[in-house]
Parts: structure tokens; C-alpha cells; sequence
């Protein structure tokens, strides 16, 4: 099957999204002179995310992530005092669902118009290794400048899941990279990792980590390689403002809203991905990921939130990207 592309387009907002990956593609606002810019990176046509030499550079730009998005420690965790041993795709550990994750599939339509589309797919037991049939749909949402996007899935057994959208942020159509890019965020603790695993433990941020007032992203690249980093939020489940994003010359400001209790940020150290939109390469930090998600390796934590879905239950998330 080919994937296809969808245009949601309201008179303020106009964003694509192809059937392969559940893919953000392009995202279209206005500039302070009234030019429309697209604001995220991905690639030239629908079957370019197919190619090996695209798929290869791990950039997943855009890309719906699932069953679990982000790092899980050693590919393996217990449940029911079963242990389940998943794909190593990431140094020693399993990353956003494994080798063909929910990035690499293709997704049926339930229902598209003009400003709205629900897409779905059914993970079917032992896929990439994880337990049970999860039924999972994803619905866009065009509203003036905001998109919003509703998770939500059911499973016949007990699994694990943490679905989330990888779309990386460049609000300046001709900047080469992101380091002139305010960022704020609306908290000061993030996860202390090893090896960007989770030890349990929080730090407070300070200095160049200190995005509570906001401050462009150039000195945590220069002085620590930018940010790749889960930041923890005190929401109870409540939909909140988690971080703002401001280009001066652009003048477009976005920001993120989440009822997650996690936003990892990237500031895209690793990018390499060639032959993208409009001929580009895109190198390191030639856009930040804004993923919002439950912490990483929460199968691994008890203590964390918990990322287990029991049959019966429904699994239901928003996070809103917008434009002010």
C-alpha cells in the first residue's frame, strides 16, 4: 500500500500528515510579514520516508512513535513475572518501539476532512515483541493556530505504552541550524540519566539548563552539545502550558501544551539527513524535537508514572503545538 498525504488547512494553519508513520510532513504558519514558512523538517515526497538511506539516519522527523516512545533500559523489563526482552536499537537499549516501530507503518484512515483526521493501527500481539493487541488511534485537529493531537488505545493484555509525536522545530526558513532559538520552559527539573537512562533521580536546572527565563539555545549547545533531555512536570494529568519556542527573525512563537507528565527536548546533535525538503541537509541542530511523553524507562521505575495499560482501560493523551 502507498502511503498517502493529508492536508488539514484552516485560514491560519495548514499541516500535512502521510499515512506512513502517522508522519507530520510539513506545518505551514505565517511569518510577522504574512509569509507562510514551514516550520518543521521532513522530507520532499511521501515515499522518501520509506528509503533505506532515509530510515538508516534514525531521524524519525515527524514521525508518530510507539509502543514506547524513547529509551527503554537494556531492551527489557518484567511484567507479571514474566521477563520480555525487546529489539536493541539504541547502544545497549530499545528505542521508540524498536526496529519497525509504529514510525515505519502504514496507518488506515478512519475519517479526514478539511481540518481533522483520525488515523489507526492495529498492533497485533508480539509485535516488535511487546504483549497483547493494541488498538491505537491518533486524531489531528486543526482550531485557528493550534493543532491539537489525541492519543488513544485499548489492549487485550497488559502492556506497556507511551505514544508521542517526534516533529523537529527550525521557525526560521533560512536558518541552517536552531541555536538562535529562545526557548522557555514552564519547569526546572529534568531526569538525571546515565548514558540518557534514567537513574530515579531529578536535577534542578541551572545555567545554560535554566529555561525558565527564556534564553536561546546556543549556549547549552556550545558548552554541552545542546539538550537531549526529559523535563518533568507536576500536571496530574492536567492538559498545561510545557515550553515555548521564539525565532526574532521570523517572529513566529510557538508553544506545546500537555497532559503528559514529560517533554523531551532535542536540540538534534545527530541529525544527518540528506536529499530533505526543498534539497536541504539537514546537519546537527538544524531543529529541536519538542516530544511530550511519559519519562523514559518507566517499566524499569515503579516510582515513576506509570506507563501500564490494563485491559479494559483507555489510554487517552493530548499535546497541542501552536502559534501566537
Amino acid at each position: 500500500m502507498r502511503p498517502q498525504i493529508y492536508i488539514l488547512k484552516n485560514s491560519q494553519l495548514e499541516v500535512s500528515i502521510s499515512t506512513f508513520g502517522a508522519t507530520l510532513t510539513r506545518m505551514l504558519t505565517s511569518d510577522r510579514q504574512g509569509q507562510k514558512v514551514d516550520v518543521i523538517l521532513g522530507l520532499e515526497q511521501a515515499e522518501d520516508y520509506e528509503a533505506l538511506d532515509y530510515t538508516a539516519t534514525g531521524a524519525y522527523l515527524g514521525a508518530a512513535i510507539g509502543r514506547y516512545a524513547n529509551r527503554i533500559a537494556n531492551g527489557c523489563f518484567d511484567l507479571d513475572g514474566k521477563k520480555y526482552r525487546l529489539a536493541i536499537n539504541n547502544g545497549k537499549n530499545h528505542l521508540h518501539g524498536g526496529v519497525q516501530g509504529f514510525d515505519k507503518k502504514i496507518w488506515e484512515v478512519e475519517k479526514a476532512s478539511s481540518d481533522s483526521l483520525i488515523l489507526t493501527y492495529c498492533s497485533p500481539d508480539g509485535e516488535e515483541a511487546y504483549p497483547g493487541t493494541l488498538q491505537v488511534k491518533i486524531a489531528f485537529t486543526l482550531h485557528e493556530k493550534e493543532l491539537r493531537i489525541e492519543y488513544e488505545a485499548v489492549s487485550d493484555q497488559k502492556c506497556f505504552v507511551n505514544l508521542t509525536h517526534h516533529p523537529y522545530f527550525n521557525l526560521n526558513s533560512t536558518a541552517l541550524d536552531i541555536r538562535d532559538h529562545v526557548l522557555k520552559l514552564y519547569t526546572d527539573r529534568y531526569l538525571k540519566t546515565n548514558d540518557l537512562i534514567p537513574d530515579g533521580s531529578f536535577v534542578t536546572v541551572t545555567g545554560d539548563y535554566d529555561f525558565t527565563n527564556p534564553q536561546p539555545l546556543k549556549a547549552v549547545i556550545d558548552h554541552y552539545g545542546g539538550l537531549d533531555d526529559c523535563f518533568v512536570f507536576e500536571n496530574a494529568g492536567k492538559l498545561i502550558r510545557m515550553a515555548e519556542l521564539w525565532d526574532a527573525e521570523s517572529g513566529i512563537k510557538l508553544y506545546v501544551c500537555s497532559d503528559y507528565p514529560g517533554l523531551q527536548v532535542y536540540t538534534g546533535r545527530f541529525l544527518d539527513v540528506k536529499h530533505a525538503k526543498d534539497g536541504k541537509h539537514y546537519g546537527p541542530y538544524a531543529g529541536v524535537a519538542l516530544e511530550a511523553q511519559y519519562w523514559p524507562d518507566s517499566p524499569n521505575h515503579p516510582d515513576f508514572p506509570s506507563t501500564l495499560l490494563l485491559p479494559g482501560e483507555i489510554y487517552r493523551k493530548t499535546t497541542v503545538y501552536g502559534f501566537e
